[in-house]
């Protein structure tokens, strides 16, 4: 018998940022920190200058229109923030100024990104998704289709559909945004690692579900090998891939799966820590699936 608790899988995972292209926890924003090794330390401190780097908010290292850039900066530091009503004055500002003195550039598209992400959360999707489609195509003719900004857009746009339940055009711009990285950033990149992440959350809840183990497996290795085996970013795929065995109906696997992700979380954020909670209750979940299967 196959779990069929496809909203619990959603809660756990969770869409990029609809703001920058960055992996988010399940069931909470805030990144937690777990004690590590100096060179995992080391490897996480680089990939966190990866990821800022990444972001749309700062493509270039120095600006052509610095008055655009640092009103996108500002609108994308409210929205952030969730102060929306502040949000929604700085994104006109900044889409003004990205019009009149660098229109149809990489600052042009990051205003009307920013602004997509706040008409998400305004709970306007038909007028985000056009501005995100629109940022989208901006990227790719100021800056080439093969640059990171293009990636990090693509992925803003998935992320978008995933909230959405959008789950079949989702698939194909994480797919963009892991081939873009990987030519970029090398196929062992903690960024390349965030992209197959988010690809194989969208294939389990899709139904793919070997590939979408596969996926995990690669996320996990990269993972370990950069910020270490006890990392909550190697916890939540070792959950991922859990969850993913246990509606294939791979029960033993998906156990051993998720006992570890909570071992992980135990000692990294503790007991009682929403991400530990959860793997719990998933193990609770595969507990019960075997008591009723030995009833019938």
């Amino acid at each position: 018998m196959r779990f069929r608790y496809l909203i619990a899988l959603t809660a756990l995972m969770m869409p990029l940022s609809a703001t920058v292209a960055a992996e988010v926890k399940p069931e909470i924003a805030a990144k937690a920190h777990a004690k590590s090794s100096s060179t995992a330390k080391k490897a996480a401190k680089a990939a966190a200058g990866a990821a800022a780097a990444y972001s749309v908010a700062s493509v270039a290292a120095v600006s052509s229109a610095p008055a655009a850039e640092e009103k996108n900066q500002r609108c994308l530091a409210a929205i952030t923030a969730h102060k929306l009503d502040e949000a929604e004055n700085l994104c006109r500002q900044a889409l003004a100024e990205a019009e009149k003195s660098a229109p149809n550039s990489k600052h042009h598209a990051t205003a009307l990104s920013n602004r997509a992400a706040l008409l998400a959360q305004q709970g306007k999707p038909a007028e985000a998704e056009a501005d995100y489609k629109r940022a989208l195509a901006m990227y790719e003719s100021s800056l080439g289709p093969n640059h990171l900004a293009v990636a990090t857009s693509a992925s803003q746009l998935a992320g978008f559909y995933y909230q959405n339940d959008r789950y079949v055009e989702a698939e194909p711009l994480y797919k963009r945004a892991l081939a873009i990285d990987e030519r970029a950033l090398g196929v062992d990149h903690p960024e390349v690692a965030k992209d197959i992440y988010n690809l194989a959350n969208v294939q389990a809840l899709l139904g793919k579900h070997e590939e979408a183990n596969t996926a995990y497996k690669r996320c996990l290795s990269i993972r370990e090998k950069a910020l270490g085996p006890n990392d909550p970013a190697v916890a939540r795929s070792l959950s991922g891939m859990g969850v993913n065995l246990a509606m294939a109906g791979h029960l033993n696997e998906a156990e051993q799966s998720l006992k570890r992700a909570m071992q992980i979380n135990e000692q990294a954020l503790g007991r009682d820590h929403p991400d530990t909670e959860y793997c719990r209750t998933w193990l609770n979940k595969i507990q019960a699936q075997r008591l009723s299967a030995l009833g019938q």
